[in-house]
């Protein structure tokens, strides 16, 4: 039979999930930000890092979509899978504790 948590240890693993809900979110919209940005002011963005490295339209927008595909993912893997997973195992914890008659 799993070992049950105590009050002390749920609490943080509470903790830890909002932290990593928070950062979940934060970093979405900080993407839809880089999107909107790229989206609204692409050529002048573009002629910017034109200015500083020699790159075509295609090859910027290449990079970006690249850029905000491998953020996105990262997002996922290292905010969004443990949030979930910690929630769940805090909601089979919960289901656990014997009912108080």
């Amino acid at each position: 039979m799993p070992s049950r948590l105590d009050n002390k240890d749920t609490q943080r693993l509470e903790a830890l999930a909002s932290i990593l809900g928070r950062c979940f979110c934060i970093t979405v919209a900080a993407l839809l930000f880089v999107w909107f940005v790229v989206i609204a002011f692409g050529e002048p963005v573009h002629r910017l890092h034109n200015m500083m490295i020699e790159i075509s339209r295609p090859q910027f927008d290449l990079f970006v979509l690249a850029s905000l595909t491998f953020i996105k993912s990262l997002n996922v893997v290292l905010f969004l899978f443990p949030y979930l997973a910690i929630k769940h195992f805090l909601r089979v914890q919960k289901g656990l504790e014997p009912a108080n008659d």
